[in-house]
Formats: structure tokens, sequence, C-alpha cells
């Protein structure tokens, strides 16, 4: 255990947030409440630590991740050059045994305890890049604006089976849903512009993009939830962040169950990768076969599109890793079949 070292914890709120300042669990945890969680609740912070003779350079501040909530503290503190760790609030409650009292200040209190505790396991945050943020960006207003256009192409059909209907409604519908696919459109555009722009990303884009079945939009969600490929390097991680690796459930004889995905982790990227699996098991021939064999085999469809998934991942580190583009019925041969 780090000897001197301050561990500050924060419970972010929309307006306000609590500190709480951990060293060692015989030294009393000091905590500050209603800090604003603006520019100016940020340096009442560090006049705050100051008090207590911390900086940048003897602690490390630790927050649960709440979204746009903890962005900006995130942002401003790293800025600064304090060491900053974002871990998941449920990982951070499993460390505690349940309590009766709920506060902001016992959360912010329990953070920085975490923090103490698992010092050892924290990874430090980072700012993305600027053009993966705003990828990022963007990405989630397009499908923001998808999930509106099936709602309201859901709605027009059930209303087009009313008996009585009203014109307006009608022309109503059609024209958003004209302006919904424009903006669609727009979105579609911008990040075919933006990604053109930086040439290490168009790169990237264009390798994976050679795979088949990998389209613009699930290339630029790989590159996002990567942070290109910087963040997640290696398939099988990114495969379980995902959600679609299949984990055993067995215990002693009598519970055996067969390994189901747990489903955790962004949805929408899960749905791209199954639909682009689906269109290589049935258009590209060498997927084909995979698909027709493992079927024959007695394997559920959906375990064979679940693992088809997760080879497109595995040949989509590939080609990010060997700055290749895919190369159809490519056959890897041992280096001790080679004849010299």
């Amino acid at each position: 255990m780090a000897k001197n070292i301050f561990f500050i914890g924060l419970d972010i709120a929309a307006y306000d947030f609590a500190a709480s300042i951990y060293q060692a669990p015989e030294k009393p945890i000091m905590t500050k409440e209603s800090i604003k969680n603006s520019p100016e609740g940020f340096s009442m912070l560090l006049s705050w630590l100051k008090e207590y003779d911390i900086d940048k350079t003897n602690s490390l501040v630790c927050m649960e991740a709440t979204g746009v909530y903890s962005e900006a503290v995130a942002y401003y503190l790293t800025s600064c050059g304090f060491k900053v760790s974002i871990e998941p609030p449920l990982k951070v409650k499993r460390a505690f045994d349940p309590v009766g009292h709920k506060t902001d200040a016992l959360d912010s209190r329990q953070i920085a305890e975490y923090a103490y505790r698992y010092n050892d396991e924290l990874k430090f945050w980072q700012p993305k890049e600027e053009i993966i943020e705003k990828i990022r960006q963007l990405l989630t207003a397009r499908e923001q604006f998808t999930k509106q256009k099936v709602a309201l192409k859901n709605a027009m059909h059930a209303y087009s089976r009313q008996m009585v209907q009203v014109a307006l409604i009608k022309e109503a519908h059609q024209e958003t849903l004209t302006q919904i696919k424009k903006q669609i459109a727009r979105i579609d555009r911008e990040l075919s512009k933006m990604m053109k722009q930086d040439p290490a990303i168009s790169q990237k884009m264009n390798n994976l993009k050679s795979i088949p079945g990998c389209g613009m939009l699930l290339a630029a969600n790989l590159i996002a939830i990567t942070n290109n490929f910087k963040q997640i390097s290696n398939y099988k991680k990114l495969a379980a962040f995902i959600g679609i690796v299949p984990y055993q459930h067995q215990s002693g004889t009598s519970i055996v169950k067969r390994p189901r995905i747990r489903h955790f982790g962004p949805r929408y990227i899960r749905k791209l990768l199954r639909l682009a699996a689906q269109s290589i098991a049935t258009h590209d021939i060498t997927f084909r076969r995979y698909y027709l064999r493992k079927v024959a085999e007695g394997k559920a469809k959906a375990l064979v599109l679940n693992n088809i998934a997760n080879k497109l991942l595995k040949v989509a580190y590939a080609t990010i890793r060997d700055n290749t583009c895919y190369i159809k019925e490519y056959k890897s041969i041992h280096p001790m079949y080679l004849k010299i």
C-alpha cells in the first residue's frame, strides 16, 4: 500500500457532489458536501483539498460512472494533473455490506475507502480524442433517430388499421418520418466526412469495411467503443464487454446448464454484429459453409450466429493489428511447415 497517499471519493449528482478524503483506516475521514457541479465548484474542491496539503502529486481521485454528470469534473481534474479513476457503481456497491442509510456523504466515504482498498486494481481515466468523442456522439444521435423512425412506422401501421382516420394525422406522420430520414442521412454524411479527415481512422475504416458484413455503422461503432482500438486491445475482452461470450453455469452434479451469453454491455453494437452475422451466414460462401456444417451437427442456429459474430470480431482485430484489408479464402500456415 502506498504511503502518504490521499484517496478522494466523489459522489456526483446532477447539480452538486460530495467529496471525502480517506488516507488510512485509523485516520479520520474528512467530508465536504454540496459542492456545485460546475467550474466554480471544481475550484472550491481544489481549495478545500489544499487546506489538507493535498494536490495532484499525493492523491488519487475516484468516482462512480454517472455519465454526463461525472464527465465535467473528470475532464477538469485530469487537465489539472490529478489521477482520476471512474469505476462502475455496481462494483463499488458490492465491495461493502448493505447499510440502512444512504446519503451523498456516506456514498463519497465509501468510494474513497473503495479507492484505498483496491488502489492496485484501479485504471486511470483519460479523455478520448476529440474526433472519437464526436463520432460517438453522432452514433448516439443516429441510434436515437433510428428508434424514433421505427416507433413512428409502428404507429403509422397501427393507425392505418383504424376505421376512423384523420387526414392531418397521416400527413403529420409522413412529414415527420421524412424529416427523421433526412436527419439520419445527414448524420451518415457527417460521419463519413469526419472519419476521412483523420488518416489513421480512415485507414482503419477501410480495413474494417473490407470484412464481409462490416459496413460503415459497425466499423464506426467498433472504433468509437474501443477508443480507436487503444482502450480495448483484445478481441476477447471486447466480446465479453459487448456481451456475446457464452459463460458456463454449473455447480456440483445437480446444476448443469447450457452456456449462455449474459446480454451485458451496449445493445446496439450487439445488434449490429448479429445482423452482420446473419448477412454473411447467408451470402458469404466461407461463413455459409461454417453455418451449414454447425447446424448439421445439431448446433442451435442462434449459437452458430453468435459464434460467427465472435469470429467477425477476431477478424476485425486481425486487420487492425496487421493494418491490412480482409483477404478472402485466406489460410494461415504454421511456420514449421514452410519449406526453407
